[in-house]
C-alpha cells in the first residue's frame, strides 16, 4: 500500500485492541554499523515497507484455495497470532454495515485501516494476489462506497463478507506455511507505532491540530518500545528519529502552535523513523531461513557496497569546486562500484529492490553533483540519501545477521578511507 492510503479520522480513544503480539527478532546488544552524518536533510529513501513484492502468482493463489479451508498441522506462529488481531476490527465494520449506520462504519473502516497497517506486511510479503484482495479489491472499495451519497448497502455487505471470509483465509493459508523471519515480527510493533504518527500527519493536513496532538502523543509513548529495533540496525537512524521526536514534542506543547508550523516537524520525523522501518524491512524481506551465517560472497558485495560509500563521502567536498569530481561520487556505469555490487542486489530484488533504489539515489546524487549552480543543501542531502541506500543495501545483503560478532568486526574493519 501507499504510506497514506486513506484519511485517518480515528477518535481520540481508540486503542488497538486485542493487543498487537510483539516480536523481538531475537534482538541482542550489538554495535549497528555507523551512518554517516550531514547537516543537510535528506530526502526519503525509496524503500517502503509496503511495496508489493508478493511471492505467489494469482493462478497459483487460486489454485491454493480450496486448502484454505483445510485445519492446519501446524502450531500458530506470532505472526498467526498478530493476524488475528484483525478480524475483530472486521466484526465491527460488518455490524456498522449492516445496521447501515454510515457514521459507525466510517468510523470502523478507519479503525480497522489503522490496525491493518501493523501487520499487512505479512500478507504483502507472502501472497500478493491475497493483499491485492483484500485491501485494494475489497477495503479499498468498501471505503470508496461509504462516500456515494447514496451507499449501496446490500453491496457493500457483500464486500464487507467477502473481507471477513478472505481475512479467514489468509490466515488458515498462513498458518500452513512455513514461517517467515521472526525479523517480520518486529516489524509489527514499529508499523503500529508509526501508524499512530500517520493519523498525526494526516490531521495536521486537515488543519485539526489537537487531534494531531493525540496520537502523536500515541506515537511519542510508544516510540520507546520500538526505538532499539532502529538503533540495532543504526544508531545514528535512531539518534536522528529522537532528535525529530524532540524538536515536534516541543513544538506540541506550544499552545499557539498551527498546523502550518507543525507539519514540517512531522514531516521530518516520520522521514527519519520511516527510514529506521525501512532498514529493517530490508533485512526481514531479504532474510533466506535455509543460511545461518554470512559468507564469503557476502563479504565481496559488503566490501564493494563500502567502495561505493567511500566514493560518495570523498567526492562531496569537491563540490561545487570540481562538479565533475563531486559527480563522480553518484558513478551507475559499467565499471563503477555500484556496477561491481549491482547482481548481488538484484538478485534479491524479487523480495526488496534496493538495487533500483541505490542506483536512483545515486543518479540523483550526481545530477546535483554535476551542476556547480545547485543548492549546497540539496547536494548534502542527496549524498546522505546515497549513504542511506548503501546501508538499506547492507540490510539487504546481511541483515538477518546483523547481530552477529563476527560480521559486526568484518564491516568495522573496512577502510574508511
Amino acid at each position: 500500500m501507499a504510506p497514506v492510503k486513506r484519511l485517518l479520522l480515528l477518535t481520540p480513544c481508540l486503542f488497538l485492541t486485542p493487543v498487537l503480539v510483539l516480536g523481538t527478532g531475537g534482538v541482542v546488544n550489538a554495535a549497528a554499523a555507523p551512518s554517516p552524518r550531514s547537516s543537510a536533510p535528506p530526502t526519503p529513501v525509496g524503500v517502503s515497507s509496503d511495496v508489493p513484492q508478493g511471492l505467489l502468482d494469482r493462478a497459483l493463489f487460486q489454485s491454493l484455495q480450496p486448502l484454505f479451508r483445510q485445519p492446519s498441522k501446524k502450531a500458530a506462529t506470532m505472526e498467526v497470532a498478530n493476524l488475528k488481531t484483525i478480524p475483530p476490527f472486521v466484526q465491527r465494520w460488518q455490524n456498522a454495515i449492516a445496521r447501515r449506520d454510515l457514521p459507525a462504519a466510517i468510523q470502523a473502516g478507519q479503525d480497522y485501516e489503522a490496525a491493518w497497517q501493523a501487520v499487512e506486511v505479512y500478507l504483502n510479503h507472502r501472497s500478493l494476489p491475497l493483499y491485492t484482495d483484500l485491501e485494494i479489491d475489497t477495503q479499498f472499495k468498501i471505503d470508496d462506497g461509504l462516500k456515494q451519497s447514496q451507499p449501496d448497502w446490500r453491496t457493500l455487505a457483500d464486500l464487507a463478507q467477502h473481507l471477513r471470509q478472505g481475512f479467514d483465509a489468509a490466515i488458515s493459508f498462513v498458518a500452513a506455511q512455513p514461517p517467515l523471519s521472526p525479523l517480520f515480527d518486529d516489524l509489527v510493533p514499529l508499523r503500529g507505532v508509526r501508524a499512530q504518527l500517520l493519523i498525526s500527519n494526516d490531521a495536521l493536513a486537515a488543519g485539526n491540530v489537537a487531534k494531531a496532538g493525540t496520537f502523536f502523543g500515541k506515537f511519542k509513548d510508544g516510540y520507546p518500545g520500538v526505538e532499539p529495533l532502529i538503533k540495532l540496525r543504526s544508531t545514528a537512524a535512531a539518534q536522528e528519529s529522537k532528535a525529530a521526536l524532540d524538536a515536534a514534542a516541543a513544538k506540541f506543547t506550544d499552545p499557539t502552535a498551527t498546523a502550518a508550523d507543525l507539519t514540517p516537524l512531522v514531516a521530518a520525523l516520520l522521514n527519519r523513523f520511516g527510514y529506521g522501518v525501512n532498514l529493517l524491512n530490508a533485512a526481514a524481506r531479504a532474510a533466506d531461513l535455509h543460511r545461518t551465517t554470512f559468507n564469503d560472497a557476502d563479504k565481496t558485495a559488503l566490501t564493494q557496497l563500502n567502495d561505493v560509500a567511500l566514493g560518495l563521502k570523498k567526492s562531496l567536498p569537491k563540490f561545487p569546486a570540481d562538479p565533475s569530481g563531486a559527480a563522480a561520487g553518484g558513478a551507475t556505469g559499467p565499471g563503477s562500484a555500484f556496477a561491481q555490487v549491482q547482481p548481488a542486489l538484484e538478485s534479491k530484488a524479487r523480495l526488496v529492490n534496493t538495487a533500483a533504489t541505490l542506483r536512483t539515489a545515486l543518479a540523483t546524487y550526481a545530477t546535483l553533483a554535476g551542476n556547480p549552480g545547485s543548492n549546497p543543501a540539496q547536494v548534502a542531502g542527496a549524498n546522505k540519501t546515497a549513504l542511506e541506500a548503501v546501508a538499506l543495501a547492507q540490510q539487504t545483503i546481511v541483515g538477518q545477521f546483523w547481530t552477529d560478532p563476527a560480521l559486526q568486526a568484518f564491516l568495522n574493519g573496512l577502510s574508511n578511507t
